[in-house]
């Protein structure tokens, strides 16, 4: 058991460092990556935790391997943005900040939607789960730490209040956006005391079944984070994002 415990921690080892390696464009697509004896010599491992390590980076979409082709990086096309590693290597290489405007402009096309689907579909103890995190949030306004998990906790628990499973896996993009935001804005808790009424919005208009309202509460309170994103540098290209929210919301029904 000890040595599986120990081929895992390498080849884990070895996903992360392939991994940022694609990510940070220094292996770009097209390109192969070393072959097995150069990795075993370089990393001091053997085949079986080379191959392993390939076959996570191939389940992942970075990487495809051929018999006589060696193993290449795919194009990012195929890269499973929403994967949690994914999401982390993206953000450790992230020097200009593109990817927390792409992580803010998904957002806002995403998840005013899904409050609104919320506002219809929550059973009694979503509702609950949705307003206890809104409190744990109230109660966490002076520690960003506990704050981020709260945060973290109120818009998950909207996606999974939708009652649509394809939902759920956003919950990693939004924890990518909220710690690349808390790095950008260095959030204060004053910041975090602002936005309190804001997610206070969003958790009544759903807990009153209005899908409009809440459509329209959480497209303004993702815009007020992007407007915090850009004054702090982070959103450079605020053209690329989606415009400013509208009063009136464009999710008009979902029965």
């Amino acid at each position: 058991m000890k040595n599986l415990t120990i081929r895992k921690n390498l080849c884990a080892q070895i996903v992360h460092d392939l991994g940022r390696q694609i990510l940070g464009g220094e292996i770009q697509p097209g390109q192969a990556i070393p072959n097995e004896s150069v990795l075993c010599e370089r990393m001091g491992v053997s085949r079986t935790v080379i191959r392993e390590a390939v076959k996570s980076l191939a389940a992942k979409g970075l990487i495809r391997s051929r018999a006589k082709l060696g193993t290449t990086v795919l194009p990012s096309v195929s890269w499973n943005f929403l994967d949690p590693d994914v999401l982390e290597w993206q953000a450790q290489t992230d020097v200009d900040g593109r990817l927390l405007r792409h992580l803010t402009q998904f957002r806002l096309g995403l998840e005013p939607a899904a409050a609104a689907f919320a506002a219809q579909c929550a059973s009694d103890d979503q509702l609950q789960t949705i307003r206890d995190a809104f409190q744990a949030m109230e109660g966490a306004v002076e520690n960003a730490e506990d704050f981020l998990v709260a945060d973290l906790r109120f818009h998950t628990s909207i996606l999974h209040a939708t009652g649509n499973p394809f939902f759920s896996p956003v919950a990693n993009v939004i924890r990518a956006a909220l710690k690349s935001s808390i790095r950008v804005t260095n959030r204060q808790s004053a910041e975090n005391r602002k936005s309190i009424p804001l997610h206070h919005s969003v958790m009544q208009a759903i807990w009153d079944r209005d899908s409009v309202a809440a459509d329209h509460a959480m497209r303004t309170l993702l815009g007020d984070a992007r407007a915090r994103i850009q004054k702090a540098g982070g959103g450079k290209r605020p053209s690329t994002l989606l415009p400013n929210p509208q009063p009136e919301s464009s999710v008009q029904s979902h029965e």
